[in-house]
């Protein structure tokens, strides 16, 4: 038994370092991942991508989704162990964006996006066709916020009855 949990944590050990080795590419001073904003969670089904480029080059855009996967063994003894395995999934690859100016920005709008984990990773493309750097931004894309809560008369609160007044006055009931 402690062999194969010996095994066990030495696969998981090389898979989370191999892993760690794809994220761990150095940043291209000349790109800026502008949307999303870091550490603001998205409230929305969409996902507005924009990469700000200073100077002529190729870039590729990628955008990978998290997936937990939890599995429960039971040993011969009863206990129970359970292992979790997060994989990373392409979402979205772009074609080759190229530009010729000093700035220069790449937008793409993803519709229809789960709620998740992501990772946003702009490759900057080498004349020889490999990854010269890669940049990268994290996103949590969390439940979209209803918006009939403002107007809901049991919101309760200074700001929310503020904002009822306010907007009651404005539009009218």
């Amino acid at each position: 038994m402690k062999r194969i949990v010996a095994i066990f944590l030495v696969a998981v050990i090389m898979i989370l370092g191999a892993c760690g080795t794809v994220f761990a590419a150095e940043a291209d001073p000349n790109i800026t991942i502008v949307n999303p904003v870091a550490d603001t969670p998205v409230n929305s089904t969409s996902l507005l991508i924009s990469v700000k480029i200073m100077r002529p080059q190729t870039i590729k855009t990628t955008v990978l989704k998290e997936t937990v996967t939890t599995q429960s063994t039971v040993a011969a003894d009863g206990t129970v162990s359970e292992t979790r395995t997060v994989t990373w999934n392409s979402v979205f690859e772009s074609e080759n964006f190229t530009t010729t100016t000093n700035l220069s920005f790449y937008t793409k709008k993803l519709e229809n996006v789960a709620q998740g984990n992501y990772i946003v990773r702009v490759d900057t493309i080498g004349s020889d066709g490999k990854v010269l750097y890669q940049t990268s931004r994290s996103v949590t894309v969390a439940e979209k916020e209803s918006e009939a809560e403002v107007f809901s008369s049991n919101s309760s609160g200074t700001v929310n009855n503020f904002l009822q007044s306010l907007l009651k006055s404005i539009f009218g009931n």
